[in-house]
Parts: C-alpha cells; sequence; structure tokens
C-alpha cells in the first residue's frame, strides 16, 4: 500500500459542523413552497450531500433557481451565527502539515463562502488548494473536482485520500481511484454509506490522523 501525502477533506460535515446551518437553511425555504411537508431537521438529512441544483430540481424545476436565491441568502445570514468546528480538526490538521502532507478542501460549497468559512474556523492556512462550486463543472460524485485538486497539488491518485461525510464522497473517490475514508460523526448513517465501500471508516479526527501514521510507518505502530 502507497504512503498517505495527500489528504483531501469536504468541508460541510467533515469540518466544519454545519448540519444544523444546512437543515435550517432547507426548512426556511421548503416550508415557503411546501407548507406542512418538511417539519423536522430530520424530514431534510437526506438532502445534506447533493448539490442545491439536485435537489430542488428535482423537488420543483420550475422554482429550483428562485430556490436556490432564498437558500443561500438565508445560510449567509445565519452563516457565522451556526456554524462550529468538529473536535480536533485544527490540532490534526496541524500535525497533518508537519509530517509533510499536502493539504486540500473539495468542496460543492460556493468558494466565497467556503473561504470565509475556512478563515471563521482558523484552519485556512492549513490549506494548500481549495476547491469550491466555481472552480469546477461538475459536482461530487463525479471525481473532476478530486482529480483537479490532485494536479494542483502535483499528487498522485495512489498517495491520497478522500475525507468525507456522505456517499458522494465516497463514490467520488473511487472514481478517481484515491481511497475514501467516512467519518463517523455525519449526520449518515454507516448504513447509508456502506454500499459504496469506502476504505475505512473514522470516528474521530485523532483517529484519522492514527491510520494515516499507521500506513506511512508500513502497518506498524
Amino acid at each position: 500500500m502507497k504512503k498517505v501525502e495527500t489528504v483531501l477533506f469536504d468541508f460541510d460535515g467533515t469540518l466544519a459542523d454545519t448540519n444544523h446551518l444546512i437543515a435550517q437553511s432547507y426548512l426556511h425555504v421548503l416550508g415557503k413552497y411546501f407548507p406542512g411537508r418538511f417539519l423536522t431537521e430530520e424530514s431534510v438529512v437526506q438532502y445534506n450531500g447533493p448539490s442545491l441544483e439536485e435537489v430542488f430540481g428535482s423537488l420543483d424545476n420550475d422554482n429550483a433557481e428562485q430556490m436556490i436565491k432564498e437558500y443561500r441568502e438565508y445560510n449567509h445570514a445565519k452563516h457565522d451565527e451556526l456554524i462550529e468546528i468538529f473536535p480536533g480538526v485544527q490540532e490534526v490538521l496541524a500535525n497533518l502539515k508537519q509530517h509533510g502532507i499536502k493539504l486540500a478542501v473539495v468542496s460543492t460549497k460556493k468558494k466565497e463562502l467556503l473561504v470565509h468559512g475556512l478563515k471563521f474556523l482558523n484552519i485556512y492556512d492549513y490549506f494548500d488548494v481549495i476547491l469550491g462550486n466555481g472552480d469546477f463543472t461538475k459536482v461530487k460524485p463525479n471525481p473532476e473536482s478530486l482529480n483537479l485538486a490532485i494536479e494542483r497539488l502535483e499528487a498522485t491518485p495512489e498517495t491520497t485520500l478522500m475525507i468525507g461525510d456522505n456517499p458522494q464522497d465516497i463514490e467520488a473517490a473511487n472514481r478517481a481511484n484515491v481511497r475514501g475514508i467516512f467519518v463517523e460523526w455525519s449526520c449518515k448513517s454507516i448504513k447509508d454509506v456502506a454500499p459504496y465501500h469506502p476504505y475505512k471508516m473514522v470516528a474521530t479526527m485523532k483517529e484519522l490522523e492514527e491510520l494515516i501514521v499507521f500506513e506511512n510507518n508500513g502497518g506498524i505502530k
């Protein structure tokens, strides 16, 4: 097994706990267009992962553009109030950088808001490459964004990990021929992601770091 030289991270639900923000943004919009249909955060959890275009297009294609606009307006307004960093993220990113591992963020989030979020959480400077919506044309599970990150980092798929909280992240990793790792602090269940065959699953950021160190030591603790 090749050593890990590059790690790609999803943002929402992986580095940043934006699950409440995303759910409230959906409820804000869907409560208006579908009164009485979407009442709880659990009722919209299925939409955490796919692009806004996919979600709103599937629900009401005629009004999708307007719903996306209203979602983004609410999401941006509530962003700093409802976003938090997951435990151990900053420490582990610092440790990985110290070991010479190249880091990137690959997200479907609008680039401007993605950069703002990284800076707000004080983790922007750890990343060598940051890719958001607008940097590529096809979103995950299409592997285009992962391939672009690997190219810009001058990395290879064989030495790259993709860390994510959604089936889309793992499927994109598989299609890019990189090892996909599912984070168990996701709002999605292990059962949801199991059909996509993640390379590994980790329960904490520290466990992710230990896995990388383990693999880079040739499987020796």
